[in-house]
Protein backbone atom coordinates (compact mmCIF):
# COMPACT_ATOMS: atom_id res chain seq x y z
CA UNK A 1 0.00 0.00 0.00
CA UNK A 2 1.49 3.38 -0.92
CA UNK A 3 0.16 5.64 2.10
CA UNK A 4 0.61 9.21 3.18
CA UNK A 5 1.49 10.15 6.81
CA UNK A 6 1.04 14.16 7.38
CA UNK A 7 1.60 15.59 11.04
CA UNK A 8 2.25 19.18 12.32
CA UNK A 9 5.63 19.24 14.08
CA UNK A 10 9.12 18.21 13.97
CA UNK A 11 9.55 14.49 13.88
CA UNK A 12 11.71 12.66 14.95
CA UNK A 13 10.22 14.71 18.10
CA UNK A 14 11.94 16.61 20.87
CA UNK A 15 10.71 17.17 24.40
CA UNK A 16 7.19 16.05 24.39
CA UNK A 17 5.75 15.60 21.11
CA UNK A 18 3.36 12.80 21.92
CA UNK A 19 1.62 13.27 18.70
CA UNK A 20 5.03 13.11 16.74
CA UNK A 21 6.18 10.09 18.51
CA UNK A 22 3.24 8.36 17.87
CA UNK A 23 3.21 9.10 13.62
CA UNK A 24 7.34 8.01 13.97
CA UNK A 25 6.99 4.73 15.40
CA UNK A 26 3.70 4.35 13.34
CA UNK A 27 5.99 5.05 10.07
CA UNK A 28 8.55 2.73 11.63
CA UNK A 29 6.39 -0.10 11.93
CA UNK A 30 4.24 0.47 8.53
CA UNK A 31 7.44 0.43 6.32
CA UNK A 32 8.86 -2.62 8.37
CA UNK A 33 5.63 -4.88 6.98
CA UNK A 34 6.73 -3.74 3.98
CA UNK A 35 4.28 -0.38 2.71
CA UNK A 36 5.53 2.65 0.73
CA UNK A 37 5.63 5.50 3.03
CA UNK A 38 6.20 9.37 2.54
CA UNK A 39 6.10 11.40 6.09
CA UNK A 40 4.75 14.85 5.56
CA UNK A 41 5.87 17.14 8.68
CA UNK A 42 7.46 20.50 9.28
CA UNK A 43 10.98 21.42 7.89
CA UNK A 44 13.70 19.93 9.71
CA UNK A 45 11.83 16.93 10.00
CA UNK A 46 13.38 13.33 8.95
CA UNK A 47 12.83 9.78 9.37
CA UNK A 48 15.83 6.90 8.44
CA UNK A 49 12.78 4.68 6.85
CA UNK A 50 11.14 6.67 4.39
CA UNK A 51 10.92 9.56 2.21
CA UNK A 52 10.03 12.91 4.02
CA UNK A 53 8.31 15.75 2.37
CA UNK A 54 8.07 19.18 4.56
CA UNK A 55 5.01 21.56 4.88
CA UNK A 56 3.52 24.26 7.38
CA UNK A 57 0.24 25.27 5.39
CA UNK A 58 -2.16 23.57 4.03
CA UNK A 59 -1.55 24.06 0.46
CA UNK A 60 2.08 22.81 1.14
CA UNK A 61 0.67 19.75 3.27
CA UNK A 62 -1.53 19.22 -0.20
CA UNK A 63 1.10 19.68 -2.66
CA UNK A 64 3.71 17.25 -1.15
CA UNK A 65 1.58 14.33 -1.21
CA UNK A 66 2.45 12.15 -3.84
CA UNK A 67 0.39 11.38 -7.13
CA UNK A 68 0.48 7.70 -6.33
CA UNK A 69 -0.82 7.79 -3.08
CA UNK A 70 -3.44 5.22 -2.51
CA UNK A 71 -4.56 6.70 0.72
CA UNK A 72 -3.60 9.39 3.32
CA UNK A 73 -4.14 9.54 6.60
CA UNK A 74 -3.61 13.20 8.80
CA UNK A 75 -2.98 13.68 12.17
CA UNK A 76 -3.50 17.01 13.49
CA UNK A 77 -3.71 18.24 9.70
CA UNK A 78 -7.68 19.82 9.38
CA UNK A 79 -7.62 20.01 5.17
CA UNK A 80 -9.25 18.27 2.49
CA UNK A 81 -7.43 16.75 0.27
CA UNK A 82 -8.45 14.88 -2.66
CA UNK A 83 -7.13 11.76 -1.81
CA UNK A 84 -9.24 8.99 0.24
CA UNK A 85 -8.36 10.22 3.81
CA UNK A 86 -8.67 8.99 7.42
CA UNK A 87 -8.16 11.75 9.68
CA UNK A 88 -6.97 10.76 13.44
CA UNK A 89 -7.57 13.18 15.86
CA UNK A 90 -5.29 13.17 18.94
CA UNK A 91 -7.13 16.00 20.73
CA UNK A 92 -10.26 16.96 22.74
CA UNK A 93 -12.16 19.00 20.33
CA UNK A 94 -15.28 17.59 20.25
CA UNK A 95 -17.33 20.72 18.86
CA UNK A 96 -14.93 20.57 16.05
CA UNK A 97 -16.76 21.19 12.99
CA UNK A 98 -15.60 18.39 11.43
CA UNK A 99 -16.77 18.34 7.30
CA UNK A 100 -14.10 16.15 6.22
CA UNK A 101 -15.19 12.51 6.17
CA UNK A 102 -13.86 9.21 7.93
CA UNK A 103 -12.42 9.91 11.46
CA UNK A 104 -10.99 8.09 13.89
CA UNK A 105 -9.68 8.73 17.29
CA UNK A 106 -7.50 7.10 20.09
CA UNK A 107 -9.83 5.23 22.64
CA UNK A 108 -13.80 4.54 23.04
CA UNK A 109 -14.36 7.28 25.25
CA UNK A 110 -12.66 9.65 23.19
CA UNK A 111 -14.35 8.55 20.18
CA UNK A 112 -17.64 8.66 22.51
CA UNK A 113 -17.20 12.12 23.61
CA UNK A 114 -17.05 13.58 19.65
CA UNK A 115 -19.80 11.68 18.76
CA UNK A 116 -18.07 8.71 16.52
CA UNK A 117 -17.56 5.13 17.28
CA UNK A 118 -14.15 4.41 15.33
CA UNK A 119 -10.68 4.49 17.50
CA UNK A 120 -6.92 2.84 17.17
CA UNK A 121 -5.16 2.69 20.57
CA UNK A 122 -1.96 4.55 20.70
CA UNK A 123 0.95 1.95 20.48
CA UNK A 124 4.84 1.85 21.75
CA UNK A 125 7.92 0.29 20.83
CA UNK A 126 7.69 -2.07 23.84
CA UNK A 127 11.78 -2.70 23.30
CA UNK A 128 12.52 0.86 23.69
CA UNK A 129 11.36 0.61 27.96
CA UNK A 130 12.58 -1.29 31.04
CA UNK A 131 12.41 -1.93 34.35
CA UNK A 132 14.59 -0.24 36.33
CA UNK A 133 17.69 -1.61 38.91
CA UNK A 134 15.40 -0.87 42.07
CA UNK A 135 12.40 1.37 42.69
CA UNK A 136 12.27 4.75 45.41
CA UNK A 137 9.51 5.81 47.86
CA UNK A 138 8.95 9.07 45.26
CA UNK A 139 5.90 9.51 43.02
CA UNK A 140 6.15 11.10 39.81
CA UNK A 141 3.79 13.55 37.85
CA UNK A 142 4.42 14.71 34.26
CA UNK A 143 2.74 16.92 32.32
CA UNK A 144 4.00 18.90 29.12
CA UNK A 145 1.06 21.10 29.07
CA UNK A 146 0.68 23.67 31.86
CA UNK A 147 -3.10 23.06 32.06
CA UNK A 148 -5.19 22.98 35.31
CA UNK A 149 -6.95 20.22 34.30
CA UNK A 150 -3.60 17.92 34.49
CA UNK A 151 -3.47 17.79 38.17
CA UNK A 152 -0.74 19.64 39.65
CA UNK A 153 -1.99 21.00 42.56
CA UNK A 154 -3.96 18.36 43.30
CA UNK A 155 -0.79 16.33 43.43
CA UNK A 156 0.65 18.89 45.30
CA UNK A 157 -1.87 19.22 48.03
CA UNK A 158 -1.59 14.94 48.20
CA UNK A 159 1.50 14.99 48.33
CA UNK A 160 1.96 16.87 51.50
CA UNK A 161 -1.34 15.50 53.35
CA UNK A 162 0.49 11.85 52.55
CA UNK A 163 3.73 13.17 53.36
CA UNK A 164 5.60 11.76 50.07
CA UNK A 165 8.38 13.33 47.60
CA UNK A 166 7.16 14.34 43.94
CA UNK A 167 9.07 14.41 41.21
CA UNK A 168 7.42 16.82 38.85
CA UNK A 169 8.32 17.13 35.21
CA UNK A 170 7.43 18.05 31.74
CA UNK A 171 8.59 21.49 32.05
CA UNK A 172 10.58 24.59 34.80
CA UNK A 173 9.06 25.54 37.83
CA UNK A 174 8.28 28.71 36.41
CA UNK A 175 6.32 27.38 33.25
CA UNK A 176 4.22 24.62 35.14
CA UNK A 177 3.13 27.10 37.71
CA UNK A 178 2.54 30.39 35.31
CA UNK A 179 -0.76 29.98 34.16
CA UNK A 180 -3.06 32.20 35.82
CA UNK A 181 -5.27 29.54 37.63
CA UNK A 182 -2.32 27.80 38.73
CA UNK A 183 -1.08 31.24 40.34
CA UNK A 184 -4.76 31.53 41.87
CA UNK A 185 -4.30 28.11 43.17
CA UNK A 186 -1.21 29.45 45.30
CA UNK A 187 0.57 26.31 43.91
CA UNK A 188 4.23 28.10 43.33
CA UNK A 189 4.21 28.56 47.26
CA UNK A 190 2.60 25.36 47.94
CA UNK A 191 5.53 23.90 46.40
CA UNK A 192 8.41 25.81 47.60
CA UNK A 193 9.48 22.46 50.17
CA UNK A 194 11.92 20.87 49.48
CA UNK A 195 9.82 17.17 48.81
CA UNK A 196 8.84 18.72 45.49
CA UNK A 197 11.64 18.65 42.98
CA UNK A 198 11.00 20.14 39.65
CA UNK A 199 13.36 18.45 36.72
CA UNK A 200 12.09 20.71 33.89
CA UNK A 201 11.28 18.80 30.48
CA UNK A 202 12.50 15.64 30.22
CA UNK A 203 13.42 12.73 27.65
CA UNK A 204 15.39 9.99 26.90
CA UNK A 205 17.08 8.43 29.38
CA UNK A 206 16.32 10.78 32.29
CA UNK A 207 12.14 10.00 31.27
CA UNK A 208 12.89 6.19 31.66
CA UNK A 209 14.75 6.65 34.69
CA UNK A 210 12.32 8.48 36.51
CA UNK A 211 9.48 6.45 35.18
CA UNK A 212 10.96 3.28 36.23
CA UNK A 213 12.40 4.28 39.75
CA UNK A 214 9.19 5.83 41.05
CA UNK A 215 6.53 4.10 43.20
CA UNK A 216 3.65 5.67 41.35
CA UNK A 217 3.05 7.80 38.65
CA UNK A 218 0.56 9.92 39.88
CA UNK A 219 -2.53 11.41 37.32
CA UNK A 220 -4.91 13.43 39.36
CA UNK A 221 -6.51 14.38 36.19
CA UNK A 222 -9.97 16.58 36.02
CA UNK A 223 -10.32 16.71 32.10
CA UNK A 224 -10.98 13.90 29.45
CA UNK A 225 -7.81 12.44 28.55
CA UNK A 226 -8.20 11.36 25.07
CA UNK A 227 -5.49 8.26 25.53
CA UNK A 228 -2.56 9.51 27.83
CA UNK A 229 0.60 8.17 26.90
CA UNK A 230 2.80 9.04 29.68
CA UNK A 231 0.88 6.61 31.90
CA UNK A 232 1.05 4.20 29.34
CA UNK A 233 4.99 4.49 29.34
CA UNK A 234 4.93 4.47 32.94
CA UNK A 235 3.42 1.13 33.03
CA UNK A 236 6.33 -0.41 30.57
CA UNK A 237 8.40 0.66 33.15
CA UNK A 238 6.54 -1.32 35.50
CA UNK A 239 5.25 1.85 37.75
CA UNK A 240 1.73 1.42 38.55
CA UNK A 241 -0.40 4.78 38.03
CA UNK A 242 -2.67 6.30 40.41
CA UNK A 243 -5.49 8.47 38.56
CA UNK A 244 -9.10 9.82 38.12
CA UNK A 245 -11.10 8.02 36.23
CA UNK A 246 -11.03 10.34 33.22
CA UNK A 247 -12.00 9.71 29.67
CA UNK A 248 -8.96 6.95 27.83
CA UNK A 249 -7.98 6.01 31.54
CA UNK A 250 -11.20 4.04 31.97
CA UNK A 251 -9.87 2.11 29.33
CA UNK A 252 -5.76 1.68 29.72
CA UNK A 253 -5.54 1.39 33.82
CA UNK A 254 -6.31 -2.13 34.19
CA UNK A 255 -6.08 -4.42 37.78
CA UNK A 256 -2.85 -4.84 36.85
CA UNK A 257 -1.38 -1.49 35.98
CA UNK A 258 -2.50 0.97 38.54
CA UNK A 259 -5.53 2.36 40.50
CA UNK A 260 -8.29 5.02 40.15
CA UNK A 261 -9.38 7.27 43.08
CA UNK A 262 -11.29 10.50 43.26
CA UNK A 263 -11.08 11.37 46.89
CA UNK A 264 -8.59 11.42 49.29
CA UNK A 265 -9.61 8.35 51.19
CA UNK A 266 -9.88 6.67 47.95
CA UNK A 267 -6.11 7.65 46.50
CA UNK A 268 -4.84 6.63 50.23
CA UNK A 269 -6.08 2.69 49.70
CA UNK A 270 -4.69 3.26 45.62
CA UNK A 271 -1.33 4.16 46.72
CA UNK A 272 -1.15 1.19 49.51
CA UNK A 273 -2.88 -1.19 47.27
CA UNK A 274 -0.19 -0.34 44.40
CA UNK A 275 3.32 0.09 46.44
CA UNK A 276 1.81 -4.38 46.26
CA UNK A 277 1.50 -4.33 42.32
CA UNK A 278 4.40 -5.81 40.75
CA UNK A 279 6.13 -4.79 38.25
CA UNK A 280 6.81 -7.17 35.91
CA UNK A 281 2.87 -7.80 35.11
CA UNK A 282 2.53 -4.02 35.25
CA UNK A 283 5.09 -3.99 31.94
CA UNK A 284 3.31 -7.07 30.72
CA UNK A 285 -0.32 -5.76 30.48
CA UNK A 286 0.36 -2.81 28.87
CA UNK A 287 2.88 -4.78 26.49
CA UNK A 288 0.42 -6.90 25.41
CA UNK A 289 -2.33 -4.25 25.06
CA UNK A 290 -0.41 -1.34 23.55
CA UNK A 291 2.36 -2.39 21.41
CA UNK A 292 3.30 -0.03 18.09
CA UNK A 293 2.61 -3.68 15.80
CA UNK A 294 -0.91 -4.02 17.07
CA UNK A 295 -1.94 0.07 16.63
CA UNK A 296 -0.14 -0.12 12.76
CA UNK A 297 -2.25 -3.50 11.86
CA UNK A 298 -5.42 -1.80 13.00
CA UNK A 299 -4.49 0.93 10.93
CA UNK A 300 -4.07 -1.04 8.08
CA UNK A 301 -7.53 -2.28 8.70
CA UNK A 302 -9.21 1.45 8.53
CA UNK A 303 -6.90 2.02 5.41
CA UNK A 304 -8.76 -0.77 3.59
CA UNK A 305 -11.95 -0.01 4.78
CA UNK A 306 -11.81 3.74 3.73
CA UNK A 307 -10.30 2.24 -0.06
CA UNK A 308 -12.81 -0.21 -0.06
CA UNK A 309 -15.60 2.83 -0.24
CA UNK A 310 -16.89 2.78 3.36
CA UNK A 311 -17.92 5.65 5.77
CA UNK A 312 -16.67 5.12 9.08
CA UNK A 313 -18.82 5.41 11.84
Amino acid sequence: MRIALAAQGLIPAKGYGGTQRQVEWLVTELVKLGHHVVLIAAPGSSHPMCEVRHAVSDAECRAAIPRDTQIVNLHAWKVEVPFPTLNTEHGYVPDYPRTQPNWNFLSARHAELHRRRTFVYNGFPVSAYRLAASKNDHLFFMAAIARAGKGLNRAVDLAKKFDFNLDIAGGSRWKLLGRSKTRREGVFFKSLSGRYRFHGMVDGEEKLRLLGESKAFLNPISWEEPFGMAQVESMLCGTPVLTTPRGALVETVDAETGRFFETDEEFARGLAEAANLSSQRCRQSAADRFPIEKTAKAYLELYARVLDGEALP
